[in-house]
């Protein structure tokens, strides 16, 4: 309770500072101040029914506009994904790590159950066999997120959960020559520098950006230290022809402090347990797009993608001294060479339908290695040292055709999409400690998929919206070939599939209030599980299905306090449903899925003046478990509670425009230090970070 009088106490603070700032401006409603500094524009929550020769309409589909937020240092997607319901963020200290799952489907370990992608271009390690995210484009480029539902709608692949978007600022060859240099300080050490530069000659737009940053941890090997770069150049010389290329490269170092128990979390929540772990991360991101607007009615969308990744990781055992630390090291080095392509051709036909149509695909190369030393703060990967090493290969094909047939108010797009996977795998060397074969695996999978949306329009700015999408979790490299697993040889899970229902309604109610509520159903089958059959060995195996439903809803009130002073109030939440219906365990039927809390609730409030911006949001989280059981892992001292316990963080952030060229702005994470933790692994709990602040400028030339 008090910390929510706290809550309320600062969202005073923010209505005063409002005040402040026009009884200190005179001249606030000057016109020439307003466009000196911006008006306030009518806030996007959704997508078009057509956009990039993809079709959304009869999906759920979500908007996030960052250029509304203050700007965002070192991203915090608690803050970024405020606005969207449902989306559950498992939070840790490291970056690199960005832990999100949706609506209870699977663990959020790496986002394996959602996809990501930076303009239309797939950010995971590997979509199939390695699904995980250890990349995201600095937050001050980042324009806009989009969030689309349904098994990623059957428009980016076989994802059962949602695909997340971040659309980037790029070139323009409208572009006025622009440079931006930001800095910020912080909490442990922290320091932050992005800088921009844009300009335009001719018919050609260019882009070039750099940012790095790097802070301390609470605790000790909990630093990190992370570089990215951007190149763009956008061609617009032909007629209705844009032409783009699109450079990013990446670099991450981060320590890994180790997990906790939770008497080791509730005693000292800093405490050290794996002092010489490290993670890095090297990635490489191009792309080269083409868009023409053929005639009128049709236009093509293509691009070609390449995405290079290093994961490297140190890791030894976790000890506390004056216990000896372990005699031996784990160095793990896993390659990621994708190169891919996506094709689209839309056509507007008939009195108003839409025809979309398309394929797309890419060939990843996976080479992994992995050594043992007894040099615990060493890279070295000396052959000596070889535990075991696998070559690992995937090929994807995807057609797909949808087509809008619009009726009057009424609208129907069915869509179909043709996917062909296939795995070649071998183990170049197997671990010796095996007594089982080398595994050489080649397997494909073909799998056809479904979809049906469909739109009602009530009146011009309201609509009922409904949603079937199958779907399918094609398996990762470890179910089909574990390097450590004495039973990998006969493994052969099939691939997991779930059918998603959502029946919606949305609404623009008022020019200042949109609303937006759906109930949804997902039926999850076949679910790819790792089982211990004995001490020392382990089976991956199909173990069951669940049942995800519940109720999703979203709402956004803008408030014109005064000529050129904005207030928008918002509210999302989550309430979900999620159950085991069947298993091969009988013990699990009618547990609670793991990683699904029974509430997600967000609100907060966005204000916008003569040159201030302020945000303010609350997060509330209910109790969820961490493992499908719903028991406890370990006895006594080493014991992992079986609850994650639900918690409330709030966040606030602000920006001031001192003039045109400069500009302060400051935040608080977890502004009223809530000590809590959201994700847990078998090995422990890792603490969330606890309040921290950060303050910096911003110069324009």
């Amino acid at each position: 309770m008090q910390k929510h009088k706290i809550a309320a106490a600062v969202s005073l603070v923010l209505f005063s500072m409002a005040a402040q700032a026009q009884s200190a401006n005179p001249n606030s409603e000057s016109v020439e101040v307003l466009e000196v500094r911006g008006e306030a524009k009518q806030r996007v929550t959704t997508l078009p029914d057509l956009q990039d020769g993809m079709l959304l309409a009869g999906k759920k589909a979500s908007v996030v506009d960052l250029t509304e937020q203050p700007t965002l240092v070192e991203p915090n997607l608690r803050t970024m994904f405020a606005t969207l319901p449902g989306l559950f963020v498992s939070e840790q200290k490291t970056p690199s790590f960005y832990n999100v799952n949706y609506r209870g489907l699977g663990d959020p370990h790496e986002s394996e159950f959602v996809a990501f992608y930076q303009d239309n271009v797939p950010l995971a390690a590997n979509l199939f066999g390695y699904a995980t995210m250890y990349y995201m484009p600095g937050g001050q480029r980042i324009e806009r997120v989009e969030f689309i539902r349904g098994g990623s709608g059957l428009l980016y692949g076989p994802q059962i959960g949602p695909v997340v978007n971040f659309v980037t600022r790029g070139p323009s060859a409208q572009a006025e020559t622009r440079i931006v240099t930001e800095h910020a300080v912080g909490s442990d050490s922290m320091y932050s520098t992005y800088n921009e530069a844009r300009w335009s000659q001719g018919n050609t737009g260019f882009m070039a950006s750099f940012d790095h940053r790097r802070a301390d941890g609470p605790r000790n090997n909990e630093d990190f230290d992370v570089s990215s770069g951007y190149l763009g150049l956008s061609y617009e010389g032909f007629k209705d022809i844009k032409i783009g290329a699109n450079l990013d490269v990446y670099s991450s170092d981060s320590g890994e402090a180790g997990r906790l128990t939770s008497a080791e979390f509730a005693n000292n929540r800093d405490l050290v347990k794996t002092p010489f772990n490290r993670v890095k991360i090297d990635q490489t991101l191009a792309s080269l797009t083409y868009e023409q607007q053929l005639d009128a009615a049709s236009s093509v969308n293509g691009k070609i993608w390449y995405l290079a990744m290093d994961r490297f990781s140190r890791r030894s055992g976790a000890f506390v001294p004056p216990a000896n630390p372990p005699s031996s090291t784990t160095v793990d080095e896993q390659q990621f060479r994708n190169l891919g392509y996506d094709l689209r051709y839309s056509l507007a036909w008939g009195e108003n339908n839409i025809l979309t149509a398309g394929t797309s695909g890419f060939s990843g190369d996976s080479p992994r290695t992995q050594h043992r030393n007894s040099d615990l703060t060493s890279d070295a990967q000396n052959a000596a040292d070889l535990r075991f090493e696998q070559d690992r290969v995937t090929t994807y094909t995807a057609l797909f055709v949808e087509n809008l047939f619009r009726f009057g108010n009424f609208s129907l797009a069915p869509a179909v999409r043709y996917e062909r996977l296939n795995y070649d795998m071998v183990e170049v060397v197997k671990s010796a400690s095996l007594n089982r074969d080398a595994i050489d695996l080649d397997r494909t999978f073909n799998e056809l998929l479904f979809g049906l949306g469909a739109g009602l329009k009530l009146s011009d700015t309201a609509e009922v919206y409904a949603n079937i999408s199958e779907s399918y979790r094609p398996q990762r490299f470890d179910d089909l070939i574990n390097p450590t697993s004495e039973l990998a040889g006969s493994n052969d899970p099939s691939v997991s599939k779930a059918m998603n229902y959502e029946l919606g309604y949305r609404s623009q109610v008022t020019e200042q209030f949109a609303l937006d509520i759906s109930l949804f159903r997902i039926d999850f089958k076949d679910k790819i599980e790792q089982i211990q059959i004995n001490i020392t060995d382990i089976e991956r195996v199909n173990s069951g299905d669940s049942r995800h439903q519940g109720v999703e809803l979203s709402l956004q009130y803008a408030f014109e306090l005064s000529p050129g002073h904005n207030l928008t109030a918002f509210a999302n939440g989550s309430w979900l449903d999620a159950e085991i219906t069947s298993s091969t365990n009988t013990s699990l039927v009618g547990n609670k899925v793991s990683f699904a809390p029974d509430y997600l609730v967000r609100t907060g409030l966005n204000y916008a003046s003569n040159g201030l911006t302020a945000a303010l949001s609350l997060t509330l989280v209910g109790d969820q478990y961490w493992q499908d059981s719903n028991l406890p892992r370990g006895t006594g001292a080493a014991t992992i509670d079986a609850k994650i316990p639900s918690y409330q963080v709030v966040d606030f952030s602000t920006e001031y425009e001192l003039s045109a060229q400069w500009a302060l702005y400051a935040g608080i994470n977890n502004l009223l230090d809530e000590n809590y933790y959201s994700r847990v692994r078998t090995d422990g709990i890792e603490p969330a970070p606890e309040r921290t602040a950060y303050f910096g400028f911003r110069f324009t030339l």
